[in-house]
């Protein structure tokens, strides 16, 4: 349903599947070959895996948001002004969060997998 906003969690979907297949493939790696500072790596990259689950998360609640409006005002029901704000607040949150999950993409660009459209709009 288009409700006027982005649906986060539709754009974030594909990435957030993505980099969790390339954070286990390096997780494997590390662990089997016995890299001289895995424990290390293995942190850093549940590290990163924390922030593509939080931008999970936070798609799928701006996307809840969204929908609450877009079926109050199908229904024909009023929308209350804090809501709007907090649906809005979600939906830049959840933006920023794709932003930041889009650029710890970046390595990955040479993979087969990786898909342009992923890749983060030039900084100012």
């Amino acid at each position: 349903m288009n409700n006027g906003f982005h649906e986060p969690a539709h754009r974030a979907r594909d990435l957030v599947a993505f980099l969790r297949e390339r954070y286990a493939e390096q997780r494997r790696t590390a662990v089997e070959q016995r890299l001289q500072h895995w424990h290390r790596e293995v942190a850093e990259l549940n590290a990163k895996q924390a922030v593509v689950d939080n931008c999970e998360r936070w798609s799928l609640m701006a996307d809840e948001a969204g929908r609450r409006i877009a079926e109050r005002s199908a229904a024909g029901l009023g929308v209350e002004p804090a809501e709007a704000l907090e649906a809005a607040r979600l939906d830049g949150c959840a933006t920023a969060v794709i932003h930041v999950v889009a650029t710890l993409a970046l390595p990955y660009q040479r993979h087969p997998g990786y898909r342009e459209a992923w890749r983060p709009p030039p900084g100012p």
